[in-house]
């Protein structure tokens, strides 16, 4: 959407990031003549990205937020619609849901115009999907590699008992990088839940950052370095697959895929995207910001490390917060500081500095074991003078304003710090234990006060609303938040959340868990 030359393919790139009006003209997949017949937008307008970046300073990289659902996704399809020399994809999860077969479609019509696209997997995404993996990977332009792989022969759920400190290791990273010049970062993984896309389940409320300029060179550097890592193995050496090419399962799927699209041409979320896309693309200017940017990763072998790890990125993170003035905003849906956090988090408010903490509620965490944790941290951080505030779990309905959704509930999945409104950090890190021991980790490091304020505004603008206000009464916590009516209501213990999910947190709570949360 923010694509300087979308303004001489509009009409194009429409039609092929929805999917569902242009695919039954397509041909069927026949190798080689990839571009012969098929549409291949913008090719003759790659020097539009290097005439903008001429433009402004080398040492800055332009910026925007994704921060709906909606955005973040038909910016990936755009990506993938106008790339015309490589594609790289590094998540951590990949779900075959809409969202997941749309982009899917998306990267072998990428490949067919002879895009080369490489895909990086950790393989928690590939549960089930194994036979959907093979078959795509035998497209001579697409190569798929999945990282800290499950051994094949038994199941993956007693590897992480029998292989313990191995198969609970995991590739947190997520980025989608189109030619080298711009890249999406940030907190989103693939599938319908991060995109607004999920009907009758929980929706998360995240953030993105598509980006351009110097910083994109330092993203596609760290994919090769995963790409390249003896943990990054090809998906036919793990599956074991043969090595001959059979074009007659890869048409099959496409033409299944093509079906599946056409009958899918009147949803709902269709028609979602053929209404904002238009607005995006009139107003990708506006939205384009310039900064310093740095990326920040923690190294692939961080997974097999013996001994204590250092994570560049919680490191980077630290010092930028230790260099506030004023205030500190931290989101992170799974929250679980420690001693030494609570430490350092006491230090900050001591010095003066405003810290601010936005995490999920009981009520509106995916994961109540991480929540059990938490809590145990919560009277020392307020004694403290941290305001500490948690997500509703029917957090952002009127802003999705999609009657499809039914009955979706919210929960937070954005990992954000904002320092004195200025400096921020976008990425993949929970402040938790595994983030910062277990998991890689990748982000983005801004100087960019525009944006970083704009994004500000978007997670923190409406928290009377959206989250509650934790406060003590003695030794007791209160919960505070607005009803429909403006009007404050408190609560004496987790709102929204019922007993048994109570009784489940207690009894998590009492468990040794946290190093592994």
């Amino acid at each position: 959407m923010l694509l300087p030359m979308l303004r001489i393919c509009r009409n194009a790139l429409l039609a092929a990031a929805v999917l569902l009006t242009a695919c039954a003209s397509l041909p069927d997949y026949h190798h080689p003549a990839y571009d012969e017949h098929l549409p291949a937008p913008v090719v003759q307008n790659g020097g539009s990205w290097a005439s903008l970046l001429q433009n402004q300073d080398p040492q800055a990289s332009g910026l925007a937020l994704l921060a709906t659902g909606t955005d973040a996704f038909a910016a990936r399809m755009l990506l993938a619609a106008t790339a015309q020399q490589s594609l790289d994809l590094q998540y951590y999860l990949f779900h075959k849901d809409l969202t997941g077969q749309l982009l899917v479609w998306m990267l072998l019509q990428a490949a067919d115009r002879g895009v080369k696209v490489r895909v990086l997997l950790d393989d928690m995404a590939s549960r089930g999907a194994d036979d959907y993996l093979r078959i795509i990977n035998r497209h001579p332009h697409i190569q798929i590699r999945l990282f800290n792989p499950f051994q094949r022969e038994y199941p993956r759920e007693m590897q992480f008992l029998t292989r313990y400190g191995i198969s609970t290791r995991r590739m947190h990273n997520k980025s989608m990088t189109a030619d080298n010049t711009v890249t999406i970062v940030g907190g989103r993984n693939i599938g319908d839940e991060y995109f607004d896309a999920a009907r009758n389940a929980v929706v998360f409320g995240d953030l993105d950052v598509l980006t351009l300029g110097p910083v994109v060179e330092d993203v596609s550097t760290e994919f090769d370095h995963y790409w390249n890592s003896e943990l990054a193995l090809p998906v036919e050496y793990v599956l074991k697959d043969k090595p001959a090419k059979d074009p007659q399962a890869l048409a099959e799927l496409r033409r299944d895929l093509q079906v599946w699209a056409e009958n899918r041409r009147d949803h709902p979320y269709a028609g979602i995207l053929r209404e904002r896309i238009p607005q995006l693309l009139s107003n990708y200017e506006q939205r384009l910001q310039w900064g310093r940017a740095y990326v920040v990763s923690d190294h692939p072998e961080k997974i097999s490390a013996s001994g204590p790890y250092v994570s560049p990125v919680l490191l980077n993170t630290l010092r930028l917060m230790e260099n506030a003035g004023k205030e500190v905003l931290l989101v992170s849906p799974y929250f679980v500081p420690g001693p030494d956090g609570v430490k350092y988090l006491k230090s900050l408010v001591k010095r003066g500095i405003r810290v601010t903490v936005l995490t999920n509620s009981l009520a509106s965490t995916d994961v109540p074991a991480v929540h059990s944790a938490y809590k145990h941290y919560r009277e020392e951080l307020l004694r403290a003078g941290v305001e500490l505030w948690e997500l509703r779990p029917d957090s952002g309905a009127e802003r999705r304003g999609s009657s499809w959704l039914g009955s979706s509930s919210s929960s937070l999945h954005a990992k954000f710090v904002m320092i004195d409104s200025r400096y921020f950090y976008v990425g993949s890190m929970n402040f938790d234990p595994r983030s910062a021991r277990q998991n890689t980790e990748m982000g983005i490091l801004f100087e960019q006060p525009e944006v970083g304020a704009e994004a500000e505004r978007v997670l923190t603008g409406h928290l009377a609303h959206e989250a509650y206000r934790l406060s003590l009464q003695g030794t007791a916590l209160r919960w505070h938040g607005e009803n429909d009516d403006g009007r404050t209501v408190t609560y004496n213990h987790d709102p929204e959340a019922g007993i048994w999910r109570r009784l489940q947190s207690w009894v998590l709570g009492v468990l040794p868990l946290e190093s592994e949360l």
